[in-house]
């Protein structure tokens, strides 16, 4: 798995004193030391109740996703309430997510844990203690994940506190050859420790977010996602590119089936439909590191996706003999492409 990396300086401040001009340039989360803090040297780690930092520079943080979250479809692709109990099962192992009255927690909700695993990671990797409590200016937030900094934008932050915390994952585990039924959530707890003047959203709050989570960002059980995941307007190609960048990876190109794409993805959509907007989906052509293409060659169709990097993709696929395969598969993507790009001509 890879190693996380840092980008830019970090700086542990025992109170957070930040001139106003500073304010205005950075994100800014705070990491609150917690009952299991982690730090490089235990002799350093401050005492319990000392609040910390983490100056992040908006448009320079490296995004983090844990490796089980991108494998299986926790977060709802609907965009609806979602109050349907969702099973999966695979290899033995079930995972079942179930909603509270409010709604499944959806694949936008996840920024807000994305941009908390990140930080943590971050703060980590330069020896500072860290814990699972934090602390979130939202504006920062909202500006980091590229998302509409208005006033109904706070609110929203609020309802995404909410879904998280009553989405239940629960999963089956073998303990000494006996099965047992787990349950946890996404976050225990938040709390809102500044409101926006009418008193309907939330300009600063606090949460704690799962210790699977934690464990995950401290154990380096984590993917870097690439920035422009942020801009992705659609739920399903938010999902395609977090399977793209978990069994892809640096790979020049990976193929999956559509009815386990489907399944890995979370969707609930008949299988026409679901064909019908991966059609969509590879013609907007949006997704950051990857192009897509539909190889109806084989039975099942498969989704390819390729490397953006056209010298590395027609290099490998020469040396393992599958140059004429992938040259069709990019001619196909570009075309598609293409054709979505065109404008309409009025007779």
């Amino acid at each position: 798995m890879e190693k996380s990396s840092t980008s830019g300086s970090l700086a542990p401040v025992a109170q957070p004193q930040n001139p106003p001009e500073l304010t205005d340039l950075f994100g800014e989360l705070q990491i609150i030391s917690s009952s299991e803090p982690h730090q490089s040297d235990a002799a350093d780690a401050p005492s319990q109740g000392d609040l910390f930092e983490v100056v992040v520079l908006v448009h320079d943080w490296p995004v983090k996703d844990d490796v089980s979250s991108m494998e299986y479809p926790i977060f709802s692709l609907s965009k609806n309430k979602d109050t349907r109990i969702r099973t999966y099962s695979r290899g033995g192992k079930t995972l079942k997510v179930i909603p509270s009255a409010l709604g499944a927690a959806t694949v936008f909700d996840k920024d807000i844990l994305l941009y908390c695993l990140s930080q943590i990671v971050k703060a980590h990797d330069a020896g500072m203690m860290v814990g699972r409590r934090l602390k979130i200016a939202v504006h920062p937030f909202l500006v980091g994940t590229r998302r509409s900094t208005g006033g109904a934008a706070y609110v929203r932050v609020l309802d995404m506190c909410r879904r998280l915390k009553g989405t239940t994952i629960e999963t089956n585990v073998k303990t000494n050859e006996r099965e047992q039924v787990e349950g946890f959530g996404l976050i225990e707890d938040y709390k809102v420790t500044q409101y926006t003047k009418n008193g309907k959203g939330a300009l600063e709050l606090e949460l704690t977010i799962a210790d699977w989570l934690y464990r995950a960002a401290i154990a380096s059980d984590i993917l870097t996602l690439h920035p422009n995941y942020f801009s992705l307007g659609q739920a399903l190609e938010r999902r395609l590119y977090e399977l793209g960048r978990k069994h892809c990876g640096q790979q020049p190109w990976f193929t999956i089936g559509l009815p386990l794409l489907q399944e890995k993805a979370g969707s609930t959509q008949s299988a026409s439909h679901f064909r019908t907007e991966l059609k969509d989906i590879i013609k907007n052509d949006r997704l950051p590191d990857y192009r897509l293409a539909l190889d109806e060659s084989s039975k099942p169709n498969q989704l390819v996706y390729m490397t953006r990097d056209n010298k590395r993709l027609v290099t490998e696929a020469n040396r393992v003999g599958k140059l004429s395969w992938v040259s069709g598969m990019l001619q196909q993507s570009m075309d598609m492409s293409k054709a979505k790009a065109k404008p309409k001509t009025v007779a």
